[in-house]
């Protein structure tokens, strides 16, 4: 029953009314029993700022014995709407605002990015405005400036769940246009894995070299580490002293982790250990490459495409540093690594639950296999 909710709201084909009884003493005014009118609106956030501006309204002008006279103009035009509806740079800064708290800088120009994409394209409109045919002309320029379908496919990825966070956020009822795009078929490119003796050569050759761009390809050469998680090390995560030598890796403010299983110790041997024991004697700050980090901020992109420029030049358009990464997921294989001791040191997900159970192997077990394919 509506009147047992204070706030007087009732939904009807998804726009809220307003429906409130008129006391008995007043009910000659109206010549009705009741009083309903459509808030005209589909946000449960507008209509409940509307209800209560409503409520005080009647319960003031019901006290001196006032209204209606066309319910005061239907209530002054329903108080004149409180707040609107959201366009697109709302859904923006609201979804920046909630769901960026914590999160590195790189997801807040990434989500702007791509939001400002399709204001580019189609202009910045209402929520509700937006069609499926706009969405197609979004995909269309996307492309046509020479964006791989599987980025655009990731840019996609960004608006949709602005989108949907804003009619969920404001209570909108509509169909997100975004979300039914269809792509054409993708053919990424397999990033290839390094070979062994490559590996070997490039860190004979960063080691003689000994500034901090290759000392980072030393340190990630038998680590497996992602390039962010190495770039964003501070000198406290580095544990020379220890019985078995080992990386911390853990998150930071300046440098998060891409997923729980990422934070993990890593046993230093061959090229990474002489990496790391270089880099404290050369290291007097807090960072372990402060070249690319700082309190604020880990820039792992500009190293990225500082390195693989230099590995390109130097040993074939195919190797990246992401090969690193793969090389030692073979190496581990080639010296019978079991599979779950590979996922460890690497900090990848594991969808076999039982396998989460426990603390993993410890430091001594996960050295005795780097060491079998260390050089």
């Amino acid at each position: 029953m509506v009147d047992h909710n204070p706030l007087y709201l009732l939904k009807k084909r998804n726009v809220f009314y307003y429906s409130r009884r008129i006391p008995a003493q007043r009910r000659h005014v109206y010549g009705k029993s009741r009083l309903v009118f459509s808030l005209e609106t589909r946000s449960y956030t507008d209509a409940l700022a509307l209800a209560r501006c409503v409520t005080a309204r009647l319960n003031a002008d019901w006290e001196c014995n006032t209204l209606p006279n066309g319910l005061t103009d239907k209530i002054e035009t329903k108080l004149s709407p409180v707040t609107q509806e959201p366009d697109l740079l709302d859904a923006r800064d609201g979804y920046l605002r909630i769901r960026g708290e914590g999160r590195p800088d790189t997801f807040r120009r990434a989500a702007t990015r791509n939001l400002n994409a399709v204001v580019e394209t189609v202009g910045n409109k209402p929520l509700t405005q937006y069609s499926s045919l706009d969405a197609v002309r979004v995909r269309d320029s996307l492309l046509q400036r020479g964006l791989t379908v599987i980025s655009v496919r990731r840019m996609f990825a960004t608006i949709n769940a602005a989108f949907n966070f804003a009619t969920s956020e404001y209570g909108i009822d509509t169909t997100n246009p975004f979300a039914s795009v269809n792509f054409p078929p993708s053919n990424p490119k397999k990033r290839l894995s390094i070979p062994a003796d490559l590996v070997r050569e490039i860190q004979r050759d960063s080691l003689r070299i000994g500034d901090d761009l290759r000392l980072l390809v030393a340190l990630i050469s038998d680590t497996g580490m992602r390039l962010s998680e190495a770039v964003g090390l501070c000198v406290e995560d580095v544990y020379l002293e220890d019985d078995i030598p080992h990386v911390s890796v853990q998150p930071h403010p300046w440098r998060p982790l891409k997923t729980q299983q990422s934070q993990r110790l890593i046993p230093l041997v061959g090229a990474s250990l002489a990496a790391a024991q270089k880099l404290m004697v050369v290291n007097h700050g807090r960072f372990c490459f402060p070249r690319y980090t700082n309190e604020d901020s880990c820039n792992g992109n500009s190293a990225s495409a500082a390195l693989n420029k230099w590995l390109k030049n130097k040993y074939g358009e195919a190797v990246v540093m992401h090969g690193f990464r793969h090389a030692f997921r073979d190496r581990l294989r080639a010296v019978d690594c079991p599979s779950e001791v590979i996922d460890q040191l690497g900090g990848w997900s594991d969808n076999n639950v039982g396998r989460r159970y426990g603390n993993g192997y410890d430091l001594d077990v996960l050295r005795s296999y780097l060491l079998r394919f260390s050089f």
